[in-house]
């Protein structure tokens, strides 16, 4: 929490809400700043009707009908306004502000006493009705109108009839008084539904026989079915028996009712909302956001937004949360999930209790899940999202399947494959993925996350030539976890490409540590994505300074210099997409590498963990006959041991029989061997141990279980391979021997 400092001489200017008179955040019916319900005009009719039956009768109940959140009380406001304009006092009679009958009778005929002007009637007039709401009160109190509580009602008659006038008399002059004024008054009710079944009904009582006057009229506005319930509750009224609506019959003598939304007007004032939305908070929409907000309004939001307070209650919403993920989210996908947060609650928790399964994590996956069919998976799905009781269970089915790809391809029937589908929800950071959906369900950013805003900044300087400190928080963030922020930093590539001079010694800064990471059990280390924002950035350049700047990365540290011999290797083998920069970088980087083999000579072979990756990349580049000189040069001299290079090139990968996982060695290549060493000159070098094929036949991959670092067993796994190739080389040279041998008998054969 911040705190902000008064400043002691400042003068302090009052806060105003003008601002917000004519906003979503407006109490009347749209809130907006263009009448796009047409209130107005509907209002004007009904002051008309008012005023008309102001003709025909000296006092009448309207009632004012529209289910919640259709714009009652912003509807009272203007019909108010257009008889005001036209000479008619307003009184208002707010029911919840009393706990008793006696309460709310007190307080009705001292709203219609101040309703018309001193005056109008003079002070005898108000004195009278005073009087007379001095005694009527306690009249209901006492029991004086059928249901309502007489408890204490000896005292509170004799008070009633005590006195020189009863309040039938008192009732007389008033209404005598109130006849002779020159204009109507209105007396309005509002949210009559909003009451205690008791409450409605001494309400109705007060209106029906204390509140008869001339020239008064009364304005209620209600939700009729509401009301029908809350007169049910009753015992006057009863359950089921069809007096609640007799009673309102006659309670109420005319009654004008709201006219639902039309299809346009709904569209109208959703589209306000959002325009307003995106004004107030510096939003552009594209043509597929568009496009995909349409698809949420026709699919699923048309029948839950179907009165004005509900489209205010949605976006208000959404306007109140947006800066939390302002350039972090999918605005589409965020007014999604902000309806479901809204209006259905429980199949948000649903689908964040299945998120690994809509996300494909491994985590949210069975061999039962594995096995269904597409057609089985949405029946379960249909039948989850039922148990979430929606209002609205086909549009919501709908909406699910808009928002994640797993779902869609469900209820498709089909399978949504390749990564074009998942790079657009990745690309607009929807929430149909595991990088972004926290961001929806936790409304901002959790801490654990990568801001696009954090990664915007560093790519901001990257672009200026400045690395400064959103540049090192962003490679902190990448030595740990490369995946997430390679992601970012290439959607910003894409929006404006960054500079190659740059960015990569950047990337070649977090190389090695990306090797080392996994994007899942199985899945590929970020490296690879390394690679491909470097290459992306260096065909940007021509040819010779593109070359001359991974000539450059290569000379700069082991790191870099291992991800541009990746990167020239993959260009030259890239045959569909032009790299002008690698043909001529070749050569210079063949070079560099085997400097960069040379100076491992100082240590072990044991200790050199990038080893194969650099042998591998000079093979690839420079060809077996130099890369098998450059290694026996250091084996040669004694500075490596050629049993440990052996064991180096034996590869470790990771195993599981479904439950457990655990490291495992590769297998033994006689090829690999032939490529960087010559299969001939290892086996003229190595003593001969036939021990080892004594030894357990360890030819299956998952048996060969082996701790990462025990580079003994690697060893000892390829000794045994190389005495097995010796033994074989031995047989072939003995069969051929043999045959030999029995052609030159058959040449001897006199037959």
């Amino acid at each position: 929490m911040r705190f902000r400092q008064r400043k002691p001489d400042g003068i302090r200017t009052p806060r105003t809400l003008d601002r917000k008179t004519k906003s979503l955040y407006a109490d009347d019916a749209d809130g907006l700043d263009r009448d796009v319900l047409s209130r107005k005009r509907l209002a004007t009719q009904l002051a008309r009707a008012i005023r008309d039956l102001a003709e025909e009768t000296e006092s009448a109940v309207v009632g004012l009908v529209g289910p919640w959140g259709s714009g009652k009380s912003s509807l009272l406001g203007q019909i108010e306004t257009d008889l005001d304009s036209t000479g008619w006092y307003i009184g208002h009679h707010n029911p919840w502000a009393y706990s008793d009958f006696a309460g709310s009778a007190a307080g009705f005929f001292a709203s219609l006493r101040d309703a018309v002007p001193e005056d109008v009637l003079g002070k005898e007039w108000r004195a009278t009705v005073g009087e007379w709401v001095s005694k009527a009160a306690p009249l209901g109190a006492a029991g004086g109108v059928a249901g309502i509580d007489g408890s204490g009602a000896i005292g509170a008659v004799g008070a009633v009839i005590t006195g020189d006038r009863s309040p039938a008399r008192l009732r007389e002059v008033a209404a005598e008084g109130l006849s002779k004024i020159d204009q109507p008054v209105i007396m309005i009710l509002d949210d009559l539904d909003r009451l205690a079944p008791d409450e409605l009904l001494y309400t109705f009582k007060l209106v029906r026989l204390l509140g008869r006057l001339p020239n008064v009229y009364y304005l209620l506005a209600y939700d009729e079915g509401t009301l029908t319930d809350l007169l049910e509750a009753t015992d006057l009224v009863g359950e089921g028996s069809g007096r609640a609506q007799q009673y309102l019959e006659k309670i109420i003598q005319v009654r004008l009712e709201i006219p639902p939304m039309l299809p346009e007007q709904q569209a109208a004032l959703a589209n306000a909302a959002i325009d307003e939305i995106c004004a107030r908070r510096d939003i552009t929409l594209s043509a597929g956001a568009t496009k995909r907000l349409q698809t949420v309004w026709q699919d699923c939001l048309v029948p839950y937004l179907d009165q004005p307070r509900s489209v205010k209650r949605l976006f208000t919403q959404v306007d109140a949360t947006w800066p939390d993920v302002a350039g972090e989210v999918d605005f589409s996908d965020f007014v999604a999930i902000t309806f479901l947060r809204v209006f259905e609650r429980r199949t948000l928790d649903l689908i964040m209790l299945y998120r690994a399964e809509i996300l494909r994590q491994p985590s949210g996956f069975t061999f039962e899940r594995h096995k269904e069919s597409q057609q089985e998976r949405w029946k379960r799905w249909r039948e989850l999202i039922a148990g979430a009781n929606p209002r609205h269970p086909a549009e919501i089915e709908k909406l699910l399947a808009h928002l994640f790809i797993y779902l869609r391809g469900a209820k498709d029937g089909t399978e949504y494959v390749g990564s074009s589908y998942h790079e657009d929800v990745s690309r607009r950071m929807g929430v149909g993925t595991a990088e972004h959906f926290d961001r929806y369900v936790q409304v901002g950013v959790p801490e654990s996350d990568l801001s696009e805003l954090a990664v915007r900044a560093a790519a901001d300087e990257i672009r200026a030539g400045a690395v400064g400190a959103a540049t090192h928080k962003l490679l902190e963030r990448m030595n740990d976890d490369a995946s997430p922020a390679l992601r970012k930093l290439r959607r910003e590539h894409q929006a404006s490409p960054l500079p190659a001079a740059t960015t990569l010694p950047l990337l070649g800064a977090i190389y090695l540590a990306a090797m080392d990471q996994k994007s899942g059990l199985f899945g590929l280390s970020p490296n690879f994505g390394v690679i491909g924002l470097a290459m992306d950035v260096l065909d940007q350049e021509d040819s010779a300074t593109g070359s001359a700047l991974i000539e450059s990365l290569a000379r700069t540290d082991l790191g870099s210099l291992a991800l541009a011999a990746e990167m020239v290797r993959m260009a030259l083998k890239d045959s569909e997409t032009p790299h002008s920069w690698a043909p001529a970088a070749k050569a210079p980087i063949v070079d560099a590498l085997a400097d960069g083999i040379r100076s491992f000579a100082s240590q072990p072979a044991r200790t050199l963990p990038r080893f194969l990756s650099f042998v591998f990349d000079h093979f690839h580049l420079a060809g077996a006959a130099d890369t098998r000189e450059l290694l026996w040069e250091h084996i040669n001299s004694g500075s490596w041991d050629l049993s440990e290079v052996l064991g180096l090139l034996i590869p470790l990968g990771q195993a599981s029989n479904g439950e457990d996982t655990w490291t495992s060695m590769g297998d033994f290549s006689e090829g690999t061997i032939e490529d960087v060493l010559g299969v001939d000159e290892v086996l003229a070098r190595l003593p001969e141990r036939p021990d080892l094929l004594e030894r357990q036949d360890q030819s299956s991959y998952f048996d060969r279980r082996v701790d990462a670092e025990d580079l003994q067993a690697r060893i000892e796994y390829a000794l045994t391979g190389m005495e097995r190739v010796r033994v074989r080389r031995r047989q072939e040279i003995e069969a051929d021997a043999g045959e030999d041998i029995s052609t030159a008998d058959g040449e001897d054969d006199p037959a």
